[in-house]
């Protein structure tokens, strides 16, 4: 395993883009979380309360994006905890956002292609999100996917895209933040405007 190198070459993949590295650190050691730490980054994402627990007491200036789908009895801890949400989806999640104290920059998670075992918004209720979420919780900062593995990821960041400029022409103030793109098709989500890549495995093997 040879973190550097891996992030060297990454990097240098994003180098010709307007975009943002997450290193996903899920299930990793915090020898492992220090190698990248100490290559430069500050802001990770995560999967799960227990592993931010652990993480966050030993990096405790770092930001941390949640970036599993969410479960409504740990929304509070979750905001609480993470600057960043990357995976609201539903309209009972935005109800009990905003009751919460905590204000978070917070994404909505497009089901991109109608995968029935993902998480997600149909991206034909997108637009509706956008005006329940602006009414309640203020606009999200951007849009979010995990398309399913048998799908051409060119189609599918190529619609993530569109609607996104779509959202970005009906809303002046929006800032149009698109997370899309893992390990294996991250590349390809920067030639369709990925501002947010969220790769874990390829930095760690």
């Amino acid at each position: 395993m040879d973190i550097e190198k891996n992030l060297n070459s990454i990097s240098k993949k994003l180098s010709n883009y307007d975009a943002k590295l997450i290193p996903v650190i899920k299930n990793r050691t915090v020898e492992e979380v220090k190698k990248v730490y100490d290559y430069g980054f500050r802001e990770f994402g995560e999967n799960r309360l227990e592993d931010y627990y652990l993480h966050s007491e030993n990096f405790n200036d770092a930001i941390f994006h949640f970036i599993a789908p969410l479960q409504s009895r740990k929304i509070k801890s979750i905001f609480e905890n993470f600057e960043f949400i990357h995976t609201v989806s539903r309209y009972k999640e935005i109800d009990l956002i905003s009751k919460l104290k905590n204000k978070r920059e917070v994404f909505l998670q497009v089901n991109i292609d109608n995968d029935k075992n993902k998480s997600g918004i149909d991206s034909d209720l997108i637009f509706e999100y956008f005006e329940y979420s602006k009414d309640r919780i203020n606009l999200p900062i951007g849009l979010m996917c995990i398309p399913n593995i048998q799908s051409d990821p060119n189609i599918v960041f190529s619609k993530m895209q569109n609607i996104n400029t779509e959202l970005k022409n009906l809303y002046s103030e929006y800032k149009g933040e698109l997370s899309m793109g893992m390990s294996e098709d991250y590349e390809i989500a920067l030639d369709y405007g990925a501002t947010i890549v969220r790769v874990g495995s390829k930095i760690f093997k």
